[in-house]
């Protein structure tokens, strides 16, 4: 079964403890909560950034990468689990939502991301949008996300700590094709990335 290739691990420590270095942007500046970035591919030919997309129409939106890599797609922003935090540090839980999405009426829920096990298709998990933003603990579970150093880039992985008595699904969040989209999913090869500030 496809659960048993996860991690799964019961975490006891501090669901705000991080690593206590910032993630940066393109400008070498710290990532601010509530600015607006793009997630784009670290490297050329990867394809451009991140937008939203219906599947035939139906709600919710699926968030996908845009093959074109000249195309920034929607930017969005970082909400730290730590409110006190000024910047977003690596390995930190956050609430990641895109902004400037004008097509609102179309599909009601947020624009939150958020991890959903019952989207599973084709050995695919995927994350999608709806999550709740802020109010960490076992309830928001499935809208907390972490950046990862990956040399001198970055990967958004899912395993949060928001919970210490709960049992989590780990994995890597990265593109993967179904229906002829790139969209992303838990526990693939991971989207590298940099993050630009919009």
């Amino acid at each position: 079964m496809l659960y048993s290739i996860f991690l799964v691990a019961l975490f006891s420590s501090n669901f705000f403890t991080g690593s206590s270095e910032p993630v940066l942007d393109t400008d070498g500046h710290p990532v601010q909560p509530g600015v607006k970035y793009y997630i784009l591919p670290s490297l050329p030919g990867a394809g451009g950034g991140l937008t939203l997309a219906t599947n035939k129409g139906k709600c919710p939106y699926e968030i996908v990468q845009i093959l074109n890599e000249h195309d920034n797609g929607l930017p969005v922003t970082f909400s730290p689990a730590n409110v006190r935090d000024k910047t977003i540090q690596l390995n930190t839980d956050l609430n990641i939502k895109f902004t400037d999405f004008q097509h609102t009426t179309q599909c009601p829920e947020s624009k939150v991301w958020k991890f959903d096990a019952s989207k599973q298709k084709q050995d695919a998990l995927f994350v999608t949008v709806g999550g709740v933003e802020g109010n960490p603990g076992r309830e928001t579970l499935a809208n907390w996300f972490k950046i990862q150093k990956e040399n001198k880039y970055y990967k958004i992985e899912y395993c949060p700590t928001v919970c210490k008595e709960c049992r989590v699904i780990c994995g890597d969040v990265g593109p993967v094709i179904y229906d002829g989209r790139k969209r992303l999913a838990v526990n693939q090869s991971p989207l590298i990335v940099v993050f630009k500030k919009a």
